[in-house]
């Protein structure tokens, strides 16, 4: 009977603590812990990990390029988060807002960071566009912890047929985050697919 309710608990999640933000191929997923037998367990939708390449047809590993989610989703690389808030598509002009947090122990300054011209707009067929016009100020310093919201754009095409969100931090500024000895994931490039929407 004891197995039982155990079991019952960790399919249920009843007596569970609140729902905790965890990272799964750099995606932000909501879970919520069980414990079991004194090992922690976390509860996901099915559809959340095959959206973030954590499940594939016949448990194949994706051979990963970049960081990949939809719009609302917060993308993570070992130093630093990117939540794509809001897609901006006006006539003659298409443009992003960003959330960008540091999720290290150390202040992050704007030249370890992507610039507006690493934030590129693609069609399927591959073709990009440099989003590097912002909106204020740029980064200039992230404390640990800290976040700010950015909004870059292109404003000399007309805003049609994009279908994703590229950031591709230099090879300059990757190499300011290992100086620094600031845990840089493998997979660093981030790519938000502008035709999903996070549930």
């Amino acid at each position: 009977m004891k197995k039982f309710m155990l079991l019952a608990a960790l399919l249920t999640g009843t007596g569970v603590a609140q729902s905790q933000t965890l990272f799964i191929n750099g995606v932000a997923l909501q879970a919520k812990p069980v414990q079991l037998n004194g090992e922690t367990y976390y509860q996901f939708r099915a559809s959340d990990l095959t959206r973030v390449g954590a499940i594939t047809a016949g448990g194949i590993s994706p051979n990963i390029q970049a960081i990949k989610g939809c719009v609302g989703d917060t993308l993570f690389n070992g130093v630093y988060t990117v939540q794509l808030l809001k897609v901006l598509r006006e006539s003659g002009r298409f443009g992003v807002t960003v959330k960008v947090s540091n999720a290290s122990k150390k202040e992050l300054y704007n030249f370890m960071l992507f610039s507006p011209s690493d934030v590129k707009a693609a069609t399927g067929t591959g073709q990009a566009l440099d989003l590097n016009n912002y909106e204020t100020s740029w980064v200039e310093k992230l404390l640990p912890g800290a976040n700010i919201t950015l909004t870059t754009y292109n404003d000399t095409v007309a805003a049609k047929g994009f279908t994703r969100l590229l950031i591709r931090p230099k090879t300059d500024a990757l190499e300011e985050i290992r100086e620094a000895k600031l845990p840089l994931a493998k997979v660093y490039n981030m790519e938000f697919d502008l035709t999903c929407q996070k549930k």
